[in-house]
């Protein structure tokens, strides 16, 4: 065994999961938990798969990833010692472990593992989503999120509704909307009327039908470019630090995340609107709403997770990896072209909840199929 994925799989597999007792610690969980150690979004299964079979390396200058998942090993019992941690390291031809990079690994350690749940006080580290969403609409600065955070993390658990309560003072104090909230309201509003009329069920008939998937297809093209627009990843600090980014790359992938991120948004909704309306239920304006806030919140999550994934997993961007993902811009087209073909099929009782079972059968099997993937 003398490769750096044979290494580290052999690592991984004596691994237990500090959250799921007796648990092997699985490929997901690993990157979910590098993640916790480095304060970000951390890598998928799928990433950690490919450093195991050799597919794709750490790069060398991310010297923080590879002390990150030395960390976690060590923590969940994979890596006892100094001397393992170097000899997976030098499986993969990186420097071994300095002085201070040791000590912060190994050093003080008992023999009890470290509860890697994040706590109260990394909160604000783990960025959540919702939390980057929020900051991006008020235009909270990062460090006065921090603030804000450590003043309420002493206390009883759960800290969110504390968190959540700060940063409504903050808003109330400050009660001045910057024009990107601005732009985030045009931008709600817009999807709405765009995306709304799709999940009107039943149609009066079929001119009003293609005139819902028209402006449907209007609002899959339109509102992810919109959304990418006000991401802007090329003026984050994290992008600067990094040496050899394609800045027109970044774009675009941000951009191919915006595009992801909305589009599942709103067949998240969709399937609801199909139940809803074979259980006969009255339409309400409240699930146009949530389609149109869960479209926006997924695209901003995904524009902004899309290109750092791919630079954590290959140390580059570039079309190769991921190119192949920029036919998300022809999904609209695509499933209004199937919505007007497969209507009537839809809003038969017997064909419409045959169509919903084998929907959450494939979501399912998708389930089903990555969870396995990731323990191998």
């Amino acid at each position: 065994m003398n490769t750096f994925g044979e290494t580290l799989r052999a690592f991984r597999q004596t691994s237990n999961d500090p959250d799921r007792s007796q648990k092997r610690l699985s490929q997901e969980r690993l990157g979910e938990l590098m993640g916790r150690a480095m304060g970000d979004f951390g890598f998928s299964g799928a990433a950690v798969s490919d450093w195991e079979r050799g597919k794709s390396r750490i790069s060398v200058q991310d010297r923080n990833v590879l002390t990150a998942l030395i960390q976690v090993l060590h923590q969940c019992g994979g890596i006892r010692t100094p001397a393992e941690a170097n000899r997976l390291l030098e499986a993969g031809n990186y420097k071994a472990l300095d002085t201070a990079e040791m000590q912060k690994i190994f050093g003080g350690m008992t023999e009890e593992k470290k509860d890697l749940r994040p706590s109260a006080g990394e909160y604000g580290n783990t960025q959540s989503s919702a939390l980057l969403l929020l900051t991006d609409f008020f235009s909270i600065p990062r460090k006065e999120l921090q603030r804000l955070i450590v003043q309420v993390e002493d206390g009883p658990s759960p800290v969110w509704p504390r968190v959540l309560a700060a940063l409504m003072r903050w808003v109330m104090d400050h009660a001045s909307i910057s024009t990107g909230a601005i732009f985030w309201i045009w931008i709600w509003l817009g999807t709405w009327w765009l995306m709304g009329p799709s999940l009107r069920w039943p149609f009066i008939d079929h001119e009003s039908a293609v005139r819902a998937v028209i402006m449907f297809i209007g609002g899959t093209l339109t509102a992810p470019l919109c959304i990418g627009l006000l991401v802007k990843t090329r003026e984050n600090e994290y992008w600067k630090q990094q040496n050899g980014v394609n800045l027109c790359l970044l774009r675009l992938y941000t951009y191919q995340g915006a595009g992801i991120g909305f589009n599942l948004g709103y067949f998240f909704i969709f399937p609801l609107v199909l139940i809803r309306y074979h259980l006969q239920l009255e339409s309400t304006i409240w699930i146009e709403f949530i389609a149109a806030t869960l479209s926006l919140f997924l695209g901003n999550m995904a524009a902004r997770v899309v290109p750092y994934n791919l630079w954590r997993a290959y140390g580059r961007l570039s079309l190769k990896d991921g190119g192949i993902f920029f036919v998300v811009a022809l999904l609209g087209p695509l499933w209004g072209f199937f919505f007007l073909e497969f209507y009537a099929i839809l809003v038969t009782p017997v064909l419409g909840w045959l169509v919903i079972l084998l929907a959450v059968m494939l979501l399912v099997a998708a389930g089903t199929g990555r969870k396995k993937e990731s323990t191998h």
